[in-house]
């Protein structure tokens, strides 16, 4: 009887010692997978990652804060032999997990380097991701996001002018010894480039990969492989011609009339009234514009703007003061030559201006 006993409570202990390593081998194998797969693949070149970008809209642009918002797609490609996997013994190929799903598998099992878009302004809003995992190895990871970018403008020939809106990537821990871009691809959503906004017209695409080297860093970690996607857009400057140019434009060449003026009076009235005018443009341009250390080309018209109604005053008041009484018969026939003058060297030197600003 006590040998039975002794034998029941032997299998009782060796059924319970299996149940226990039943229940703590999956525990264990799932610790050691993502402890392996929770870091880098080693392999002796660096990790080749590919890039495809799909701009849906490019919004709210700023001129004063040389911003600009981007809504769009970005889907990395990598291969990882670890993940390899016979679709026969698979439900799905490739295997699909979406927002919560790839977050955990991020969290535990799967590696991913860190992406970091360099010319954001804040922090991005990603809504959505995914990840598929093919049987081959191919690791596909997509995310939507949101964005407030930047990237340096240049407004010389503003309002002519033409701008590029970039969005630039960089693995955030790995240099290029260690991971590559290739392959950018760059899609727009949409057709006829409606995405810009109806005040730029397209250009072109930019999709490029570089190196940038950063001395702050040792030399072992001193070069990271950057992608850059971007849209190259002209300023659809009709706005600006009628509204703002072609009155400025006006308002200069009557400043001229002071010249066919009798009266010293109404010369010296007309031209502080015009001297006002124009700096109610001025004043518009500051607003549209950041504060530049260059002038632009809508900038450089006010200021000529200034210097000719500034110089007709100078020239009628010199003429009056040679010339005090209307009638006298050896009077300097001063206006007479500034009535063509002036008109004739305001011409030359705009045509010098826009040919050198915006032709060429």
């Amino acid at each position: 009887m006590q040998i039975k006993t002794a034998k029941v409570l032997l299998f009782i202990k060796t059924g319970w010692s299996l149940f226990l390593l039943l229940l703590i081998l999956p525990l264990l194998q799932s610790f050691s997978f993502a402890q392996e797969y929770n870091i880098p693949p080693s392999v002796q070149n660096p990790l080749e990652v590919a890039v495809t970008l799909l701009i849906n809209k490019i919004y709210n642009i700023n001129s004063v804060n040389e911003t600009y918002q981007i809504d769009g797609y970005l889907l990395y490609t990598w291969v990882d032999e670890r993940f390899k996997f016979d679709p026969g013994d698979s439900l799905e190929d490739p295997k699909l997990f979406e927002n919560d799903r790839a977050k955990e598998l991020m969290n535990t099992n799967l590696w991913t380097p860190a992406f970091e878009l360099i010319n954001v302004q804040s922090s991005k809003e990603t809504p959505n991701t995914m990840i598929e995992i093919h049987s081959n190895g191919t690791i596909e990871y997509e995310e939507r996001f949101f964005g407030t970018f930047s990237s340096n403008m240049d407004y010389k020939k503003f309002p002519f002018d033409t701008q590029e809106y970039l969005v630039a990537i960089e693995a955030f821990s790995y240099d290029s010894e260690k991971l590559v871009f290739k392959d950018p691809k760059l899609f727009f959503e949409g057709e006829n480039y409606d995405y810009l906004g109806e005040d730029w017209e397209f250009i072109c695409a930019i999709n490029k990969i570089e190196l940038k080297n950063y001395e702050y860093l040792n030399d072992e970690k001193s070069s990271f492989s950057r992608v850059i996607f971007g849209v190259k857009a002209k300023r659809k400057s009709g706005y600006y011609q009628w509204q703002v140019l072609f009155p400025l434009l006006i308002i200069i060449l009557a400043s001229f009339v002071i010249f066919w003026i009798k009266e010293f009076s109404s010369q010296i009235g007309v031209g502080f009234t015009l001297m006002l005018t124009v700096v109610a443009f001025n004043f518009y341009s500051a607003s549209i514009l950041p504060k530049l250390p260059y002038n632009t080309f809508i900038e450089y018209v006010i200021l000529i703007g200034y210097i000719f109604i500034f110089l007709g005053i100078v020239a009628v008041v010199i003429n009056h003061r040679i010339n005090p009484a209307m009638h006298k018969k050896d009077k300097i026939p001063l206006l007479k030559y500034f009535k063509y003058a002036f008109p004739l060297t305001y011409a030359i030197i705009m045509t010098i201006l826009y040919l050198n600003f915006i032709v060429f």
